[in-house]
């Protein structure tokens, strides 16, 4: 489902056209502007994209470019929240994740040092389980909730007249 379609004037199909520009011939540009769907992917670290009304191969490389531009165009597009919350999810889960071993190789440590050290060590290792189960369903809310999240933009071709409201950078980063 597309939530939304961004106008050639926004300041992310500008950051896409800058993207994209220098690949495409101006010969193989359309006529007017380029329509082109956006998703991000499953990290929440770039974007997938289907450019509609280029030949299959400038197509594809736009596709590829938008997808190399990374976090800045992620930064750029209408689903930046979500793929924030996605990130920061996923850190939290990798920090339980990795701090599950260690407790559980300290349980038969502290069984030596006694009874008390080993029960806490046992009841570290189990909130540290339950946190790594809530943080990895959290992450799965959060990458499901961003995967529907589609939109869709206008991309300006050269020699399109666009209206840019004066005093906003061509770049939403500058």
């Amino acid at each position: 489902m597309i939530n939304e379609t961004l106008p050639p004037e926004s300041a992310f199909s500008r950051a896409v056209y800058t993207e994209i520009r220098p690949a495409i011939p101006r010969a193989h540009w359309p006529a007017e502007a380029l329509r082109a769907t956006f998703a991000p992917s499953s990290d929440g670290l770039s974007l997938e994209s289907v450019f509609e009304g280029l030949p299959p191969a400038y197509a594809a490389m736009a596709s590829q470019m938008v997808s190399r531009a990374g976090v800045s165009m992620v930064l750029a597009s209408p689903v930046a929240y979500l793929a924030s919350a996605v990130v920061r999810a996923r850190r939290w889960r990798d920090t339980f994740l990795y701090a599950l071993l260690p407790f559980l190789f300290a349980i038969p440590l502290m069984a030596a040092l006694g009874n008390g050290a080993m029960r806490i060590s046992i009841a570290l290792f189990g909130l540290n389980t339950l946190a790594l189960i809530v943080t990895h369903i959290k992450l799965l809310q959060s990458r499901a909730i961003m995967a529907q999240n589609r939109f869709a933009a206008k991309i300006p071709t050269p020699g399109l007249r666009i209206k840019v409201p004066t005093g906003t950078p061509l770049h939403p980063h500058t």
